[in-house]
């Protein structure tokens, strides 16, 4: 599980933010609790609030950029890291970015830090606590003029010589060293657990525009029993569907090629020999034929059957559905893995397309059937707020664009009694301006010069 992460200069992060999952003090434990081994307590949902712009979508954007960077490492000395740093400087890209990742791997913590620019990982550091003092695993340097990288595994690791000199050699500049473990043919036990670990793990992220029909259509492809589960999660949407019909992956369907897009959700789920991108020109009256599907609308066929009040039963296709229909069918997959496996999966506006109270549901289904997953997620539902006894303080966080356009992070749990007392409505006082977070709009009428 995720404990903290801290991010400096990347985006329109500019000085450190952290957000952090631990239990605050003086916070009864709840469903959203997960005690660790240490004797800390983690939260297993954190939400983000905040006007437009505000850099809540790039906190889940840095989670992203770590999963890549430690998993899916860069091939070519010539490619700069996919970020952009803080931009509000002068010579901004001669400012290092930062970042320190504190997670639990097999119940035991792991600090990761970080130090990179566009060209490469300056520096980067991992130490674990099997007891109180910690113990590092490895220290890499960079020497940036020979884009060379240098790795030294800490005293207590024994690594055979080959074996370091192999994946000392594959560590490019412009990778980290779990990345470059994760191409290299070497035996090293405890890069092995983390690399295992982090695969599993860390999901990814989800936007609104994704469209997750295949991802689900997956799952239920490798094992039949969660259809059920899915058809009863819809039902509590609309107690009119009766079960989803999928076809089989390979069922040949002719569909519009604007209508052909995989979604990029998620390697864990698509592996590169079922998915293809769709290279042709998107036309609206162009036709192809194909053998695999990827979540679009009619690509793959999917058919909801529906129960009326006279027993009449109906099968309607995945097309003509509601979208908050398919939003939430699409859901269903990457929510039945987080209840029977252990994730972290970042969601960048939940609300889109689903009712306040289908969302509420959603999270609830995730917080009183989950063990050991983590779920992120920005939102501008502020109905949830309303209910003090579901959402925790410790949970809610806030992003606000301060005046030389960097952000702050902070949580509803940092702000004393003088602004938010313990019986104190958290909706209100967002929606006055105390918790700020919220855009500053003024009056609606405009005027011209």
């Amino acid at each position: 599980m995720i404990h903290y992460l801290k991010i400096e200069n990347f985006g329109p992060i500019k000085d450190e933010v952290e957000i952090n999952f631990e239990v605050a003090d003086h916070i009864e434990e709840d469903a959203y609790v997960v005690n660790m081994p240490d004797g800390k307590k983690l939260l297993k949902l954190s939400y983000i609030y905040g006007a437009n712009a505000s850099g809540k979508t790039t906190v889940l954007k840095a989670f992203e950029f770590l999963r890549k960077l430690l998993l899916k490492p860069i091939g070519d000395k010539a490619v700069e890291l996919d970020f952009e740093p803080f931009l509000f400087l002068d010579a901004p890209y001669e400012h290092p970015s930062r970042f320190e990742l504190s997670f639990y791997c097999e119940n035991v913590r792991y600090i990761y830090q970080l130090k990179f620019n566009k060209q490469a990982i300056l520096n980067e550091k991992v130490v674990f606590y099997q007891t109180a003092k910690p113990t590092e695993l490895f220290t890499r340097l960079t020497d940036v003029e020979k884009r060379l990288a240098k790795i030294q595994f800490g005293s207590k690791i024994k690594i055979p010589v080959r074996e370091k000199d192999l994946l000392e050699s594959n560590t490019l500049h412009n990778n980290s060293v779990m990345g470059a473990y994760a191409k290299t043919n070497v035996d090293i036990p405890e890069l092995e657990r983390l690399n295992r670990w982090l695969n599993i793990f860390l999901l990814g992220m989800v936007t609104s525009s994704h469209n997750l029909t295949e991802v689900t259509a997956l799952l239920i492809d490798k094992d039949t029993s969660i259809n059920r589960w899915i058809n009863s999660f819809l039902n509590k949407a609309d107690n009119q569907i009766l079960e989803v019909e999928v076809s089989d992956a390979t069922t040949q369907v002719s569909i519009p090629l604007d209508e052909a897009y995989p979604p990029d959700f998620s390697d864990r789920f698509l592996s590169s020999e079922n998915y293809s991108k769709q290279t042709s020109p998107r036309s609206s009256t162009t036709t192809t034929t194909t053998t695999r599907y990827y979540g679009g609308p009619s690509q793959r066929k999917i058919d909801f059957i529906h129960k009326l009040n006279d027993d009449k039963v109906f099968s309607l296709p995945l097309l003509i559905e509601s979208n908050g229909t398919k939003r939430y069918f699409g859901l269903g997959g990457p929510l039945f893995e987080l209840i029977h496996h252990s994730h972290l999966l970042c969601i960048d506006e939940l609300e889109s397309s689903l009712h306040p109270d289908l969302m509420k549901y959603f999270l609830q289904v995730f917080l009183v059937n989950s063990k050991a997953s983590q779920l992120l997620i920005t939102t501008h539902n502020v109905s949830l707020m309303e209910n003090q006894d579901f959402i925790r303080r410790d949970a809610l966080w806030f992003s606000e664009k301060n005046d030389d356009g960097s952000i702050s992070l902070y949580s509803a749990a940092d702000f004393d009694s003088s602004v938010l007392r313990k019986e104190s409505s958290i909706s209100k006082a967002y929606k006055s301006g105390k918790l700020g977070a919220k855009p500053n709009l003024g009056s609606p009428y405009l005027t011209e010069e």
